[in-house]
């Protein structure tokens, strides 16, 4: 069954029934991404739906105030959680913290550390990963975290950022009960998105970090992480050598 004739089905079956505007199109929005995620949507499927009527069609959202397309929708920066401190055992400032976000249950926070002197001289920056769970101690993740080091081939957007000093930005994804957050920041002046299997996630100006859950088996090879300049270009963040944490 084609898309729009699935469409007036659903608009036929639900007309007497008082729902919220355009329900049939989020459900159609929500099936083709679904299907982009290999989950197959039958017309069988479809049918029991239908037959479900109004008790059913209002769950077909995203769940948890979710975007479309799977994942939950962004979230701004968190608090530092009490008890993070950096490698020489002092509580972190302000100035030390690149980024902090809820991720699942638990709390990231990437703090800035001293690249090596070849990351140095090549324009690199670094910084340590720390994850405080809701219940628990915060542990360190990843004691060095190189990024900013590269672009993707051919982006002379990516290059020419790069080479002003201000960084490109850092992403992070955190697995974490089964599912996948993306953690981002970028400087100050930029805007960021996430794209997953083809699904867009904008978060916006991050440059204290943001975060989304998205929908995606390989991190690497399946999410992108994009940031716009306030003239319009638009680069990659490139991922880091071990940016995608699996404890």
């Amino acid at each position: 069954m084609r898309d729009h004739e699935v469409t007036r089905l659903l608009d036929h079956a639900v007309a007497s029934v008082e729902l919220p505007p355009g329900l049939a199109q989020r459900v159609m929005v929500g099936s083709r991404a679904r299907r982009r995620r290999r989950l197959l949507l039958s017309g069988g499927a479809v049918a029991v739906v239908v037959a479900a009527g109004a008790l059913v069609l209002p769950q077909l959202g995203p769940a948890d105030g979710g975007s479309e397309g799977g994942g939950v929708g962004p979230s701004a920066a968190a608090d530092v959680p009490a008890g993070i401190v950096g490698l020489d055992g002092r509580p972190v400032t302000p100035a030390q913290v690149v980024a902090v976000g809820r991720v699942g249950t638990e709390t990231l926070v990437l703090i800035r550390s001293e690249p090596r002197a070849g990351e140095r001289a090549a324009g690199g920056q670094a910084l340590e990963v720390l994850v405080a769970p809701d219940a628990g101690e915060p542990r360190r993740l990843l004691d060095h975290l190189s990024y900013d080091l590269a672009c993707v081939d051919g982006d002379v957007v990516c290059a020419s950022v790069r080479s002003t000093g201000s960084g490109l930005g850092v992403a992070v994804a955190r697995r974490s009960g089964g599912r996948l957050y993306v953690l981002v920041q970028a400087p100050p002046g930029r805007t960021v998105e996430v794209v997953a299997n083809g699904v867009p996630h904008p978060l916006g100006a991050a440059p204290r970090g943001a975060v989304v859950e998205v929908v995606a088996a390989e991190p690497y090879e399946e999410v992108q992480v994009w940031a716009s300049t306030e003239d319009g270009r638009r680069y990659q963040i490139p991922w880091a050598p071990g940016a995608v944490l699996i404890d």
